[in-house]
């Protein structure tokens, strides 16, 4: 079988999900390729390649143009193709099988599914029962279980990199590239997806896998041969999840492959010899959620169950130890008032980041942060109100809508205001200001600034730089 993945843009990272499906469907023995919607001659490529199947993967906020742009190229090739598609959305809202011309949905992983489904295809068998997919047949949509978690990450095959690399030079060329060294997250927060997940995947096994060592820096060696590659940048939910394999792969890393990575972490699993393992292993930065400075709203209704100590503690052992602090944040929560948000400033300004950043909460559908909104009154349920970015504004109802203009104006001074604390005692006056260009010009330079020389400092031109704050802005505008 032809099967042609259809992505909407790549910005800065890879679409890892995407490319290790692309792997395994060709190992399988399929047939493969990539078409990115924005670039000039898709539709061209699209015809070129004459798929048997149409796959895409979409987070809620893009569905909708994945819909109409699967329309539109069924329409386009004039012949019966299959269409299916996987991600966050099809796997929290299967039901969009439902919707004219897609044929199949995804839920959860789908390395075993795709292969499954591409065999039954082209043998002519039947395909309705798979596990992990939602089948349209004759109006009639089969809803189908998951099956179990993939046990054994090292028996999958390192993601097809080359279908992205060969197509779009900029990507091949830049020198950070990312990996994922584990899947699964145990931890309950209810803005995020992953509590539903594990719903979903309750009793199919662990959610928590690593891959080993030896696996993972195989991967990367495998792409420094290949592609340009000065700097590691690790995806997984909680790079500490797993102390005994952060010190084994502090002991092995500097020594096969050497390169300065970055990783995600969570503040209670970060102690002294965790920040100490991070550093000797070459960890130049790390991505720390402190998420809100309200203690209550912390533990209460994000279920971090993480006392402000502790963060504050774990940002000072990874500034002693030369890490630096990438501090994510969530403003604009339900029922947050201004003066919630101005908490969250404060704590940040406590922990001394290297760089700190709040998004705009966005209720995704299905979370039970989202559940507790519409409840209570601040948001509707409408899953195609969501935006794909939350850098652009809230979709939550206020009491005081001009509170809805402060989050927004302190969302794009939040940074310059933890590195200069000074400036929050003109936080009020400078966020009743309309929202304008100016502000939006502090984010977009603050945020390429830092990231540039304190979070993933990797070599890169000055027009390598323009090129990346251009994709990175081009898709927040989208």
């Amino acid at each position: 079988m032809r099967v042609l993945f259809i992505y909407k843009d790549v910005t800065l990272t890879e679409p890892l999900g995407v490319l290790y499906l692309a792997a395994t469907l060709r190992r399988a023995g399929h047939d493969v390729a990539l078409a990115l919607a924005d670039r000039k001659g898709f539709e061209g490529r699209v015809r070129a390649f004459a798929p048997d199947v149409l796959a895409y993967s979409s987070s809620t906020g893009y569905h909708n143009y994945y819909l109409e742009l699967n329309r539109k190229l069924k329409r386009m090739l004039g012949r019966p193709v299959f269409a299916i598609m996987g991600g966050p959305h099809a796997t929290f809202f299967p039901e969009v099988v439902r919707e004219e011309g897609l044929d199949a949905a995804c839920r959860g992983e789908g390395e075993e599914a795709v292969v499954e489904l591409a065999n039954a295809l082209a043998r002519g068998d039947d395909y309705r029962g798979i596990a992990n997919l939602w089948v349209k047949d004759d109006g009639m949509v089969c809803e189908n279980g998951v099956r179990p978690l993939a046990a054994e990450l090292d028996a999958l095959p390192f993601p097809a990199r080359d279908l992205l690399y060969d197509y779009d030079p900029y990507m091949r060329e830049v020198t950070m590239k990312h990996f994922f060294p584990m899947r699964g997250c145990p931890y309950l927060c209810t803005y995020c997806f992953n509590h539903k997940y594990n719903e979903l995947y309750r009793g199919k096994g662990k959610v928590l896998r690593w891959r080993s060592v030896e696996n993972v820096l195989a991967e990367i060696n495998d792409v420094r041969a290949r592609w340009p590659l000065r700097f590691v940048r690790f995806l997984s939910d909680n790079f500490t999840n797993g102390k005994e394999w952060v010190a084994a792969f502090a002991d092995q890393y500097p020594k096969a492959v050497g390169l300065p990575f970055h990783a995600n972490v969570r503040a209670n699993m970060v102690d002294e010899k965790v920040a100490r393992d991070l550093a000797r292993a070459g960890c130049v930065s790390v991505l720390l959620g402190i998420e809100t400075g309200d203690d209550r709203v912390r533990d209460e209704l994000l279920k971090r169950n993480m006392p402000r100590e502790t963060i504050v503690a774990a940002c000072r052992y990874l500034r002693e130890n030369g890490v630096n602090v990438y501090a994510s944040n969530i403003i604009a929560l339900p029922g947050e008032t201004f003066a919630g948000a101005l908490r969250t400033l404060a704590l940040n300004q406590e922990c001394r980041p290297a760089f700190a950043w709040s998004a705009l909460f966005m209720p995704y559908p299905r979370t039970e942060l989202t559940a507790y909104a519409v409840t209570h009154g601040y948001f509707d349920g409408d899953p195609d109100a969501v935006f794909h970015t939350f850098h652009r504004d809230s979709v939550l109802t206020f009491a005081d809508e001009r509170e809805r203009r402060m989050f927004s104006n302190l969302h794009k001074l939040f940074g310059v205001m933890v590195e200069w604390p000074w400036l929050s005692r003109f936080a009020r006056a400078l966020c009743k200001l309309p929202p304008n260009p100016l502000y939006n010009l502090v984010f977009m330079l603050w945020y390429g600034y830092t990231n540039r020389r304190r979070i993933f400092p990797y070599p890169v031109s000055f027009r390598g730089f323009l090129g990346g704050l251009k994709r990175f802005w081009r898709k927040d505008e989208a």
